[in-house]
């Protein structure tokens, strides 16, 4: 019913491999990490969040900032209002704004690093519309598009940055210890130099396609578009929506409390691209 392929080079999208009907099942799936969203409020107000007592107090720094300009940004909405200005942005300054990232950035490298491995790996092979490698600091990288015969064998690994930019023959490459499995089945662990192109970052990926149900393997996969042709709703929701609308024989069949459904909201034609509005 659909497939996921590439648009451009550096964009991968999901789209209808035949006409799929409105209101159709396209796909149902749970988030990767449950609660995510909630996760991610708790971090953003408990004032240890990490237990690690300098990131703390960092955080905690940041914490505060983050609060200054939410409780003015209340009294910029009214104003919005009256004034119809939209351009919300503009109510947050450059500090407020690195804060906030920064926070996230905080945030989403801790709670990965409380996943499983395999759980890892899926988070690092979504698209990294950033990939602002961190500078001056270890962090985990997901490694892809290498050609090299080598290289090809380290794609969709993950790897240790050092946050540090070659110069010379390796300039604009960084520092990245990598693991692989040699033909003897034993773990080698080497340092290379690779290109910022072929690094995707925690914050990168998980900025580029959380939703605010959470971080998914495939639903995430489905590009934005402010017109979409389906949505996202919970199976729990779905079914009571439908509830007066569909025979029983016609509902989902229930799952786990955090599982979601993907619907279409018109027609989508064979070959057309999927599309969601992340935002909602």
């Amino acid at each position: 019913m659909i497939e996921i392929r590439s648009k451009t080079p550096n964009n991968i999208g999901t789209f209808a491999t035949k006409g799929i009907e409105e209101g159709t099942l396209i796909l149902r799936e749970c988030p990767l990490i449950p609660d995510f969203q909630e996760k991610m409020i708790h971090f953003h107000t408990n004032p240890s969040p990490t237990g690690d007592t300098a990131i703390d107090e960092e955080i905690q720094s940041l914490q505060r900032i983050v609060r200054m300009t939410a409780q003015r940004h209340q009294g910029a909405m009214l104003r919005m209002k009256r004034t119809g200005n939209e351009k919300i942005n503009e109510l947050f300054s450059p500090q407020a704004r690195g804060a906030l990232d920064k926070l996230y950035a905080y945030a989403y490298q801790h709670e990965f690093n409380l996943q499983q491995e395999s759980i890892k790996k899926k988070w690092l092979s979504l698209h990294d519309a950033f990939q602002d490698v961190p500078l001056g600091m270890e962090s985990p990288v997901g490694i892809f598009g290498l050609k090299s015969p080598k290289g090809m064998q380290l794609n969709d690994t993950i790897g240790t940055s050092y946050g540090k930019i070659g110069t010379g023959k390796n300039e604009g490459r960084f520092s990245v210890r990598t693991v692989m499995t040699n033909e003897e089945g034993a773990m080698v662990t080497e340092d290379l130099w690779i290109k910022m192109e072929n690094l995707k970052t925690v914050y990168g990926t998980c900025r580029s396609n959380v939703f605010p149900s959470g971080l998914f393997e495939k639903s995430s996969r489905i590009n934005h578009s402010c017109c979409p042709n389906a949505t996202m709703l919970s199976v729990e929701r779905l079914n009571q929506d439908l509830d007066n609308q569909l025979p029983p024989n016609m509902r989902l069949a229930p799952g786990k409390p955090n599982e979601y459904a993907i619907i279409p909201v018109r027609e989508i034609q064979a070959g057309e691209e999927v599309t969601l509005n992340q935002d909602l």
